[in-house]
């Protein structure tokens, strides 16, 4: 098996040994084709589809003749809930539906890898040896990302099993998400600038790039 070594960090920024990591997922092919094609399916999967119009049967009135059809001048009519009307019916219009449609679980998976791999060609995949905070204290945050030298939006992935005080750190910093491991996702990662991974998530995310574990919902 091929891998990619990378370098883990402490939160102040120094070094603390390196890893590798699996070649199959953070060092995979780069098809942006299925990236593209993945994103759209999020996406899609997350619209209401609860637009609708008012068709001609769903109006109330109309079956009278509103004027006669001759002598007045105007345009011959038979319906004052014509499409043609202001305050008519619409013709074709939108109306409730899903727009979801299907992505096999192994383009899912490579579109997974590919994104990994990028942020690493990229440089902007950071492993740090623990992510975690006592005291809940945003400041203490926003100093790891300083060291760090992270100048723009950021994905930080947890383990499962990361306490609350640690979310509650990072729930307020500006252009900064944070999501569980199982809840790493193509759109996610490709929205953001940077990656920032708990050393212990690793694991998680190889076995699910290599289809060893089961997938998340996205």
């Amino acid at each position: 098996m091929k891998t990619v070594e990378t370098n883990i960090r402490k939160m102040d920024g120094s070094k603390a040994g390196t890893l590798n990591l699996n070649g199959d997922v953070f060092g995979a092919p780069v098809y942006t084709h299925l990236v593209h094609q993945v994103v759209r399916w999020q996406l899609a999967k997350r619209r209401a589809g609860t637009h609708d119009v008012l068709t001609r049967s769903e109006i109330k009135g109309g079956a009278k003749k509103p004027f006669k059809q001759k002598g007045t001048g105007r345009a011959r009519a038979g319906s004052s809930v014509s499409p043609l009307w202001v305050g008519g019916a619409v013709v074709h219009g939108p109306t409730p539906r899903s727009y979801e449609f299907k992505v096999p679980k192994a383009i899912r998976r490579k579109a997974l890898c590919s994104a990994l791999t990028a942020k690493v060609k990229a440089e902007r995949l950071i492993v740090l040896k623990e992510i975690v905070s006592d005291k809940g204290k945003t400041k203490d945050m926003a100093t790891m990302l300083k060291d760090l030298g992270v100048d723009g939006s950021a994905l930080i992935i947890l383990p499962d099993n990361r306490s609350d005080m640690t979310t509650r750190a990072l729930k307020n910093l500006k252009k900064v998400t944070t999501i569980s491991v199982n809840g790493v996702n193509v759109y996610d990662l490709m929205k953001h600038k940077y990656v920032i991974v708990d050393q212990e998530a690793l694991k998680t995310i190889e076995q699910r790039g290599t289809g060893t574990n089961s997938e998340a919902t996205e």
